[in-house]
């Protein structure tokens, strides 16, 4: 039973997986590449609104900046 469900959720996963792409027109290493970038933008983003909080007069507009190139990215599509 357990082995049907996990087979079930994998193969829902992948259907859903392949949808995803072709609505977003990318192949899976493309879509994995750009995933990454805004991932790692955001980790990025996130440690120097941190240090801003800690320190204002530091990052000032990096964060607002960094939202609004992140929209741009995600929004392409």
């Amino acid at each position: 039973m357990i082995s049907y469900v996990n087979s079930l959720n994998i193969q829902i996963m992948i259907k859903d997986s392949k949808e995803h792409l072709k609505e977003v027109n990318e192949t899976y290493f493309q879509h994995m590449a750009i995933a990454f970038k805004i991932g790692f933008t955001m980790l990025v983003t996130g440690i120097f609104c941190l240090i801003h909080a800690l320190i204002p007069g530091l990052f000032k507009k990096t964060g607002s900046n960094q939202i609004a190139k992140i929209y741009d990215m995600v929004s392409r599509n």
